[in-house]
């Protein structure tokens, strides 16, 4: 009885060995990075462990090529706004530290600014150019607004007849609120003269503040927003009020540069200007959620048996994160999910594909995965996530052991028998009898053989005197057959 415990013990011992000698290990980002991971609307930054943190990018202005007439992120010097139609002269330097949105911000310290040239026929400040609606934004971060602070300047000479006249735009700084002035700019047909001024609440300093100023051209409403919030109305009628009598804003026949940030101390970032009344415009650090998907991970063996997988991620307030993962055979199929994952449009339109992290079972196999990722912000609290990285623990399904010690021998009626030694892998259900006239040439009719659960097997019809040459594969009996390497080759003349 002693012996048989002791057998028993050793045989469990060698199986609980086996399951963890098999055992593998995957990790998608940490310290293996994030190499050929596809990203949307999501960046790496310094985290965990001094490896790289997935979270998602700040909200950063895109052009609209129907509207946007200047675009200025503010992330690195460049020779023209984004929106092609200025081109920028001075320019200061730009954080990478202090910044709103994007990647960087303009900093100004009163002895720089940027100078904006008009170079596209139909842009705002060209020549004889007509305004209709416009939106002018941006955030701003003021040191210590004082007067002689200007945000936004500029100057031009226009035409009525014989007469010459002065026109200018400017915003800056009175008892600390962001004023906005506009002298002959906005005209009624008999009349270029005009003035209008605005301003807001009281600007703190040293934090961010969104600013906007928009015009409607259809009633002569001009709105100033801090934060979103409305700050000032008035109207360029010729009473002050709404009405159909609007003064519409014109350029004139010698406009100068847009100068921007003139003797101003701070940072400003996202400098927008659009061709358009801009009804509602996020001032969120974190506006849209992202998404990811990893390269096709290759689990070498067909049927791979997913154990477990996670995910170290934070998520502060709201925010949070939704890994998933999809497993195949099929390579093809794998490149093609992930060519068009499209977030969480591709995983609620097919939830029998993608599965969360947390539902792995039985038929959770396959040798290809990928993993993917969905990161929402907090709109509240305005906070984003963080992804520091995945890990998949999985036993490969390797293939089974090939046959062992083959031997072959003529019958006196011809045939050649061959006989072997069953594979010691349980699974198999079968053979495949490779052979031919060659070494490792298993070209031949017939070749190759397939023989079901026997350890042997009878051929005939072979020529006599010539060389054969013979191996053995095993294979499992599952929907996704595996098959072992070749056994030890031999030959024989029959």
């Amino acid at each position: 009885m002693k012996i048989k415990h002791t057998l028993i013990l050793m045989i469990l011992q060698t199986l609980i060995f086996s399951q963890i000698l098999f055992a593998e290990s995957l990790t998608l980002g940490g310290e293996d990075d994030w190499n050929g991971t596809v990203l949307n609307n999501l960046k790496t930054t310094p985290g965990k462990g001094g490896f790289l943190d997935l979270v998602l990018n700040r909200t950063e202005l895109n052009s609209r090529i129907d509207s946007t007439d200047i675009l200025l992120p503010f992330n690195e010097a460049e020779g023209r706004d984004k929106s092609g139609n200025y081109i920028i002269g001075e320019q200061p330097e730009y954080s990478r530290k202090y910044f709103k949105s994007g990647a960087g911000s303009a900093t100004f310290d009163r002895e720089n600014r940027i100078t904006l040239k008009a170079d596209t026929r139909g842009s705002l400040f060209y020549p004889f150019t007509n305004w209709e609606d416009f939106t002018i934004e941006f955030w701003l971060y003021p040191a210590n607004p004082r007067e002689g602070e200007n945000i936004i300047q500029w100057k031009g000479l226009g035409r009525d007849g014989d007469e010459i006249y002065s026109q200018s735009i400017l915003c800056h700084f009175i008892n600390r609120r962001l004023v906005w002035s506009f002298s002959n700019i906005f005209q009624m047909p008999d009349s270029p003269e005009s003035f209008y001024e605005i301003s807001g609440d009281p600007v703190l300093p040293r934090q961010w503040n969104h600013h906007m100023l928009r015009y409607d051209s259809r009633t002569g409403m001009l709105e100033y927003l801090v934060n979103g919030q409305p700050s000032a109305i008035i109207y360029t009628t010729d009473d002050g009020n709404e009405s159909s009598t609007v003064y519409t804003p014109r350029v004139g026949d010698e406009p100068g540069e847009l100068v921007i940030g003139s003797g101003f101390t701070g940072f400003m970032d996202e400098f927008r200007m659009e061709r358009r009344f801009v009804e509602n415009r996020s001032t969120r650090r974190y506006d849209q959620p992202g998404y990811g998907i990893s390269t096709v991970l290759d689990l070498k063996f067909t049927d791979s048996r997913l154990n477990s997988l996670s995910a170290v991620d934070s998520s502060p307030g709201n925010a949070a994160v939704f890994p998933y993962y999809f497993a195949t055979n099929s390579l093809l199929e794998a490149e093609e999910r992930r060519q068009n994952f499209q977030g969480e449009s591709t995983v609620l339109d097919a939830p029998e594909l993608w599965k969360p992290f947390s539902e792995i079972d039985e038929d959770s196999r396959g040798r290809y995965l990928l993993m993917a990722f969905l990161l929402y912000p907090d709109m509240k609290e305005d906070l984003t996530p963080g992804l520091s990285f995945m890990k998949l623990d999985y036993t490969p399904s390797l293939p089974p052991l090939p046959p062992a010690y083959i031997h072959a021998r003529r019958s006196d009626n011809g045939e050649l028998r061959l006989d072997w030694n069953p594979s010691a892998s349980p699974e198999v259900e079968g053979y495949l009898l490779f052979f031919g006239e060659n070494p490792g040439e298993y070209i031949y009719p017939g070749s190759p053989l397939k023989i079901e659960k026997e350890s042997y097997t009878l051929l005939d019809g072979l020529s006599p005197f010539k060389q054969y040459f013979f191996a053995i594969k095993s294979y499992t009996g599952s929907d996704n057959p595996r098959y072992s390497d070749f056994s030890e080759e031999i030959s024989i003349r029959p």
